[in-house]
């Protein structure tokens, strides 16, 4: 019956009684496959259990030549990022196993709803029963991941998958499983830099160090001002430095920050060519999570 096979040890009618055989139309369960087909798969009587072995692993090879077919071409997370500079759409490959069909078919049809500008999900292969080495190999021959509901992996899979590089999650409840979904999307983005302002300051002297070189004596304005904090200069509104804030000085004492309304000296890492009005600001870099 398409990827399994297996003899017939017990025919059990809707009743859960055993029947000697079943007729045309008679609800069956078959005990002895080897797996849980697909729906739709046809079953066939065989002369020996061998024919249908083979028969089995024939279908079991023709899926997998379709799911590999199909498949995108092997990508690093590089290659993502220069394709989202591009403007192009990176995609997370899914292999999907679930405990029944109707489960199989309500998750891979939410998976088609999760919707983005920057990044798609697709499923490039489906299985009812328990995930297999099998499913490790075609998800890192695709740089697939592998998810299971209410399913369990065979022995050593978990450690197949490790070696392998392939990351493996079982969920119980769809809508953990639908947000490991959107959580592994956002991995396929670069993370977002935005400048978070922490203050101003205004050059009012120059002082030259014989061991510093020059700095900036400057009243701060707004904000505060910090030691290893990131800077730019501006002169007439136009940006003349980026950088960073090298060493602060209230009066003669080292200090690690100075706030508004207090005067400072302030030290820019291998920036000296300041001049009096120049305008320093200072900001940090905060990474905002990537939106779908």
């Amino acid at each position: 019956c398409g990827q399994a096979y297996g003899r017939a040890r017990a025919l059990l009618d809707s009743q859960g009684k055993r029947v000697p055989k079943a007729l045309p139309s008679t609800p069956i369960r078959i005990m002895g496959l080897s797996a849980v087909p697909e729906a739709g798969d046809i079953v066939r009587a065989c002369a020996n259990e061998r024919e249908a072995k083979a028969l089995a692993e024939e279908a079991a090879q023709q899926a997998r030549k379709g799911s590999l077919a199909v498949d995108r071409a092997n990508i690093s997370l590089d290659e993502m990022f220069n394709q989202l500079s591009k403007g192009d759409k990176p995609e997370l490959a899914i292999i999907l196993k679930t405990d029944v069909r109707g489960s199989l078919e309500a998750i891979t049809e939410a998976i088609a709803k999760l919707k983005s500008d920057r990044v798609s999900a697709r499923v490039i292969h489906g299985g009812v029963g328990e995930i297999t080495e099998n499913d490790v190999v075609l998800a890192a021959a695709s740089h697939a991941i592998i998810l299971g509901f209410h399913v369990r992996a065979m022995p050593g899979i978990n450690r197949l998958a490790k070696q392998k590089g392939v990351d493996l999650r079982l969920c119980s409840i769809i809508y953990d499983l639908l947000q490991q979904i959107e959580d592994a999307m956002r991995g396929q983005l670069q993370p977002e830099s935005r400048e978070n302002s922490l203050g101003s300051a205004e050059i009012i002297q120059i002082f030259e160090v014989s061991k510093a070189g020059k700095i900036c004596g400057c009243r701060v304005t707004s904000g505060v001002i910090r030691v290893n904090a990131k800077a730019k200069v501006y002169r007439d509104k136009e940006l003349i430095y980026h950088g960073q804030v090298a060493s602060l000085k209230h009066f003669k004492n080292d200090v690690r920050e100075v706030k508004s309304g207090l005067e400072c000296g302030i030290r820019l890492d291998n920036f000296e060519d300041f001049e009096i009005n120049d305008i320093i600001e200072v900001f940090d870099l905060v990474q905002i999570a990537p939106q779908l």
